[in-house]
């Protein structure tokens, strides 16, 4: 559910940018929060009080955090962080972080070990893992880059029902998080309104969470079908919201919506906006 990125801040040549961390909700393609912390501030210290401050939100119960899974890039997979989510009662998903561990896990397997998952990606499970403070599955993931390097990741659950093509296939999921992150850069300009406060600049990120989610939530209200229904917030904005027209008011009442009927997407939003007033009511 976290994930880092860098809001870059300006400066002369090798600045360092902020660390930003978005608490996402994959399946609803919500962002709950963000906060932003200093550039030169690593991501595993960041993690405890990002998850603190998901539990003050949500105020979920011990039942609750256990059907919670938090899934997490290396960053923040520290052992440290794992062992206290997990005593907290949370589910996790996360790429141990790396150094020598992986090749160490690796000179202790046996050659027909790894199983292949894809193209250039093989995986195996960890002979001796590490022992956090509940039951966890340890994996080796191991692929070959485009340009023919070797990687090597651990990639730990306490999902321990899951297959070894689950728990990669699972994490791999993050991937549409990546997308709509990703999304925000180009389609709300996320990277390119910068400021160089500090406090300035996490207003900005939290008026992006709110346009970020009124665009999903907004599929729903107004594309329920239709190719409409399957663009993220990049084609809304830049190919659909930006149809050109006219609000007509009359003594601060909506009275009528005007739009270029020559845009190619004219008459699904004209149907948009009247399924849009007749669920919210006409202001």
């Amino acid at each position: 559910m976290c994930r880092r990125q860098h809001q870059r801040t300006g400066g002369g040549k090798n600045s360092y940018g902020r660390q930003l961390a978005r608490i996402h909700a994959p399946q609803y393609h919500e962002t709950l929060f963000s906060h932003i912390y200093p550039g030169r501030q690593e991501s595993s210290p960041t993690y405890l009080p990002v998850v603190r401050a998901l539990q003050n939100f949500l105020a979920f119960t011990p039942d609750q955090r256990q059907r919670v899974i938090l899934r997490t890039d290396a960053g923040f997979g520290s052992d440290a962080n794992i062992n206290r989510v997990l005593e907290d009662g949370w589910q996790v998903l996360t790429k141990n972080k790396g150094g020598r561990r992986p090749q160490a896990f690796v000179r202790q397997l046996p050659p027909d070990a790894w199983q292949s998952i894809g193209p250039n990606r093989w995986v195996a499970s960890v002979v001796a893992p590490v022992t956090y403070y509940r039951p966890t599955q340890s994996l080796l993931l191991r692929w070959f880059t485009h340009q023919g390097e070797e990687k090597l990741a651990i990639v730990v659950t306490s999902i321990t029902t899951w297959s070894a093509t689950e728990v990669i296939a699972q994490y791999d999921d993050r991937g549409a998080c990546e997308t709509e992150i990703q999304a925000d850069k180009m389609g709300l300009k996320l990277e390119r309104r910068r400021k160089k406060s500090a406090a300035a600049q996490e207003a900005l990120v939290l008026l992006t969470d709110v346009a970020h989610n009124l665009l999903a939530w907004a599929r729903h209200w107004m594309f329920p079908t239709g190719d409409l229904a399957h663009y993220g917030p990049l084609r809304l904005t830049e190919d659909v919201l930006c149809l050109p027209g006219r609000l007509l008011f009359d003594e601060n009442r909506l009275v009528e919506v005007q739009l270029n009927e020559l845009h190619p997407h004219a008459e699904e939003v004209q149907q948009a906006i009247e399924r849009l007033l007749d669920h919210f009511g006409h202001p």
